[in-house]
């Protein structure tokens, strides 16, 4: 039977999983997906743009999967959605062209990491509490050496498996709304665990336990620090195509 390429715009409670990508005997995204899809009779390997850590969260993931070209699209996704409810919402399904590829065809990729200074049990999954206070001058500033073409080695996941460690980060921002420190990074792709890396990285540098010279020397190929902050905070935000 020939099949239709979808792609869909997904959001998820990444407290409740772990990670996007199918592990065995673990809860994931790309796995319950794989099983809802099953569940309508589709049997479909799922694709994603991005391979989100245990714990981290997703405001517009995108997806993609093959389907029989008599599923109507909005009566599948309304399928999808009953039974993948609540965690992992399917905000909008599309067609796609046959040779489309979430994570290959993607042109650039935002993420923001929420931090509190105000600790609370009910969104202790989903902002990082940090009781100090920002320099938030010093942060823009240590955001800003960030931005351009660099080779991120050092802000990677240990056993990383990639042909290149070089990005480019397009834009950088901290900014205080409400009671929540956001920073917000764009670039035309990222390592595993670089977000998590780079914002440990800023919170020492904030702390005065690490220096900007240190973060342009990592930069520049000298180990400095290699620590992941928190996953709670951290949100896929947008991917652009």
């Amino acid at each position: 039977m020939e099949s239709q390429v979808l792609k869909a715009v997904i959001s998820y409670d990444g407290s409740k999983f772990y990670g996007m990508q199918k592990q065995p005997g673990k809860k994931t995204i790309q796995g319950e997906i794989e099983h809802a899809l099953t569940k309508l009779n589709i049997i479909s390997e799922v694709k994603h743009a991005g391979r989100t850590d245990r714990g981290v969260h997703a405001l517009n993931q995108v997806i993609s999967f093959d389907s029989p070209y008599f599923w109507e699209i909005e009566k599948l996704q309304n399928s999808l959605n009953k039974i993948l409810h609540p965690y992992i919402h399917i905000k909008k399904l599309s067609k796609a062209p046959q040779n489309f590829n979430p994570r290959f065809d993607a042109k650039k990729r935002s993420y923001r990491y929420l931090i509190s200074p105000i600790f609370s049990p009910h969104t202790a999954d989903y902002v990082t509490y940090y009781p100090k206070n920002i320099n938030y001058p010093l942060l823009k500033e240590s955001l800003r050496i960030l931005k351009g073409r660099h080779n991120f080695e050092y802000f990677a996941k240990t056993g990383s498996s990639v042909n290149s460690y070089v990005r480019e980060i397009y834009h950088t921002d901290i900014f205080e709304y409400k009671n929540l420190t956001v920073i917000k990074i764009v670039g035309n792709g990222f390592l595993r665990g670089q977000i998590r890396i780079i914002v440990d990285f800023l919170l020492k540098i904030n702390e005065d336990v690490l220096s900007l010279n240190d973060l342009k020397a990592q930069l520049n190929g000298k180990l400095i620090s290699k620590h992941l902050a928190p996953p709670n905070g951290l949100y896929l935000e947008r991917i652009w195509y």
